[in-house]
């Protein structure tokens, strides 16, 4: 059987082989040959080159091509003139989208599909080109096939509609399934852009609702649309799809649930710069040092030559992703290159350029509305996501004015001295480009901190104030200081406040050394030997805490080991991870391993809970585990293994009650039993995390061996305020110093030790209180190990 072959028609040379390359890794059978450029340098098309191409890629069954924009569809018209007229006449120009459209046809053609169903396919993939190109040469046989994918890529190929109730006016049968999204930043571009590739392969339309929003339906075939339908962590959403493979698709969507929204073999993400991973000062130090200006300023014409504006955005739109392919393989930055190809996006620009716009006023209106569909999203974080859309349109523009992208990084090393680099936006671009050992700080004028270009610099070690308009104030040369642990900037500062900036970043440069000089020495106070432990959330974090000087591990958190795991770990498997642990922490250091903290922030694939409206107050931690007890058996039966050979304890989460402790004994006395009772135990230990475990803390004395306070969450719950939500930030703050009191009034109390594992650890403010109270351990992020040593040794 000889199948159907496939043309992919570009402007662009690398753009065509490389579209073919990415279709035949998921249709390794099919025939695709790719007939970009002109033959030579720069961007164009040949008619000459596209007819040979038809010619090699058929081979009986005929050829389907599919084009990106323009002078591509005159110029394969021009091509079917040349080649043998029985040939044209089973060749279909499909008028699809050339990577996506490529990508179902390879799959379809692959499968020996005919070249009419391979052509609806690769239209299936997304209908936004088929006023560019008649449809009638793939639906010859049943002039009405298509309809049904133009209707659904009309109604879905802008943002997302406002009525979120199913379509009643499409009489196609939708076969419907709910899914929650349980992606910690929601249905972001990550997620979003998993469960486009999820159904792309086949041959079915699919629409996503999110009703509770009373947003949708949109095309589950464009990343920009399913973001802006602003679902968030726990929100459910209605995925209908309808055609042949509608089952099949809705399956393809399941399993990306059930693998948690993550692409198949993609390991789950880390921040880029996680909490627990961070540095000593990393990022907050002092900085001080001249302001090294970079602002672009586009040309006030705007480029109005009416035959050449398509021509002009495609060129300026690869033109763009070479230099943001240039920078690195930074996830960050991927997700920009893939919103260049985001037919929501593309298709806006494209759409008004046709309409008479020069390339310029398409892309900043285009760049316009999509921000606004991001700014009109519920959470902060996916509004922040809009900083990258509108770099993204910067960039577009000034390659059409043809302004050289990047620069930043010759104009540091030209600069003679180290500087404090100033500009509007700090894009993840710019972040890309900045050498972290020639800059000293970065002060943007808008964003924030968590803004991507942010954490691409604070992942470098740089230090970062964003969000301040004095940066537009500020001239080339003027010395700035910078503290970003206060967020104040100075412009210009005395040579009283310059020698007192200095001093302090001296000072503390100086306690750094010192500490990192005896970070394995004990840290004592008045005769006590205080211990100071890493918190491990990976085997590097047990590594670093090592080689600071950590006196084992206080908090080993069990649901981040195995957060991108797809199915639960086997005891042999935890075995063996925690072992991994306690070798790399050194076999004479106490390892203590928290069981499951499932729920609220904290998702797991594996660990399915129904959707609560406020999972913080809601069904987490051991709470969880009594709907999953042989889960938390097993656990345990992996732990008193790892007893047999290192000093490892076990500590339950997110404890209200006694009879929470009582039942988590019971389960614990469970895996004793089927261990054979073996001689050596771990301690038992529980977290004090709840305003009442701490306000009752005597009544659990005797049920536990040991207690760790847990002040994120205590923090919090008592301060009634989401510890992610900056807008409530100082409520937390002011509750800080009753928190302390309640911690120091249980350490004077119990009979059993305390330790403190939260972000309260790490504070030297704090850190006198809690030791002169009896507090009597310790656990901090790995890097911060020397530093809070130090800090206890220097308690008066």
């Amino acid at each position: 059987m000889t199948n159907v072959g496939l043309v992919a028609v570009s402007h662009s040379a690398p753009l065509a082989a490389a579209a073919r390359d990415l279709a035949l890794d998921m249709g390794r059978n099919a025939v695709i040959v790719a007939a970009g450029g002109t033959g030579g340098d720069g961007f164009g098309t040949n008619a000459e080159l596209i007819a040979s191409a038809i010619e090699e890629a058929d081979s009986g069954a005929g050829v389907v091509v599919l084009v990106d924009l323009g002078s591509a569809v005159m110029s394969t018209e021009m091509a079917l003139e040349f080649v043998d007229p029985d040939l044209a006449e089973r060749t279909i120009v499909a008028p699809a989208p050339l990577v996506e459209g490529l990508v179902v046809a390879a799959v379809a053609a692959s499968a020996g599909t005919d070249r009419e169903a391979v052509a609806r396919e690769a239209m299936g993939a997304l209908a936004s080109k088929q006023s560019d190109i008649p449809s009638e040469p793939a639906a010859a046989d049943s002039p009405d096939s298509l309809s049904g994918a133009v209707s659904s890529g009309a109604a879905a190929s802008g943002a997302a509609a406002t009525a979120a109730s199913p379509d009643t006016t499409d009489d196609r049968e939708w076969h419907s399934r709910r899914f929650v999204v349980d992606d910690p930043a929601g249905l972001h571009a990550r997620p979003a852009g998993a469960l486009v590739a999820a159904v792309a392969p086949y041959d079915a339309d699919v629409r996503v609702y999110h009703e509770l929003a009373g947003r949708g339906p949109v095309l589950a075939r464009s990343m920009t649309s399913l973001i802006s339908l602003g679902v968030q962590e726990g929100d459910e959403i209605l995925v209908q799809a309808t055609g042949p493979d509608a089952q099949a698709a809705l399956d393809a969507v399941g399993d990306l649930a059930a693998r948690g929204w993550l692409a198949q073999g993609e390991a789950k993400p880390e921040t880029t710069i996680p909490a627990h991973m961070r540095s000593p000062g990393s990022g907050l130090e002092i900085a001080v040092g001249p302001a090294l200006v970079w602002r672009v300023v586009p040309r006030e014409d705007v480029r109005q030559t009416t035959e050449n504006q398509m021509e002009a955005y495609l060129e300026a739109r690869e033109t763009v992703r070479a230099y943001l392919s240039s920078l690195g393989n930074d996830p960050i930055l991927s997700l920009q290159v893939g919103l260049l190809d985001d037919p929501v996006y593309a298709s806006r620009i494209t759409a008004s350029i046709e309409g008479g716009n020069p390339a310029e006023v398409a892309v900043r209106s285009a760049t316009q509305e999509t921000v606004a569909d991001y700014q009109n999203l519920p959470t902060e974080y996916l509004r922040e996501r809009s900083e990258d859309v509108s770099a993204l349109g910067d960039l577009l523009v000034q390659a059409l004015h043809g302004i050289p992208l990047g620069g930043l990084r010759t104009a540091i090393r030209d600069f003679g001295r180290d500087p404090i680099v100033v500009l509007d936006s700090l894009t993840p671009a710019l972040a890309s480009e900045i050498d972290a050992s020639r800059v000293v700080g970065i002060l943007a004028a808008t964003g924030s901190i968590t803004g991507h270009g942010a954490l691409i610099a604070a992942a470098k070690g740089v230090p970062v104030i964003a969000g301040k308009d004095i940066a537009r104030e500020i001239n080339d040369g003027e010395e700035i200081a910078l503290e970003p642990r206060s967020g104040m900037v100075t412009v210009n500062p005395t040579r009283e406040q310059l020698r007192e900036l200095l001093r302090a970043s001296k000072e503390q440069a100086r306690l750094d050394e010192v500490a990192r000089e005896h970070a394995h020495e004990p840290a004592m106070f008045n005769g006590r030997h205080i211990y100071v432990r890493a918190n491990v959330a990976m085997a590097n974090d047990a590594r670093l805490g090592a080689t600071n000087g950590a006196d084992g591990s206080g908090l080993v958190r069990t649901e981040v080991l195995f957060a991108d795991w797809e199915h639960i770990p086997t005891i042999d498997e935890q075995v063996e991870v925690f072992t991994e642990i306690a070798q790399a922490l050194g076999a004479d250091k106490q390892v203590i391993i928290r069981t499951w903290d499932v729920g609220a922030d904290k998702p797991v694939a594996f660990f399915q809970s129904s959707h609560e409206e406020n999972p913080f107050l809601g069904v987490r931690g051991i709470r969880l585990m009594r709907r999953f007890p042989q889960a938390l058996i097993d656990q345990f039966r992996a732990i008193i293994r790892v007893a047999q050979h290192a000093d490892v304890r076990v500590m339950i989460p997110m404890v209200t009650n006694v009879s929470e402790v009582t039942w988590a004994r019971e389960m614990f006395n469970e895996a004793v039993q089927a261990e054979g009772r073996p001689d050596e135990l771990p301690m038992f230990g529980m977290m004090l995390e709840t305003p009442a475990a701490m306000l009752n803390v005597t009544a659990f004395d005797e049920k536990v061996d040991f207690f760790s306070v847990g002040t994120n969450d205590l923090i919090q719950y008592m301060a009634a305020a989401d510890r992610g939500n900056a807008e409530v930030a100082n409520v937390s703050e002011e509750v800080i110093p009753l928190v302390v009191d309640l911690i120091a009034d249980a350490a004077r109390v119990l009979d059993s030790p305390l330790g403190v594992c939260g972000d309260l650890a790490s504070s030297e403010e704090h850190v006198p209180q809690l030791i002169r109270a009896g507090v009597a351990s310790l656990s901090v992020r790995p890097g911060l190990v020397p530093r809070i040593k130090q800090a206890i040794r220097n308690i008066p």
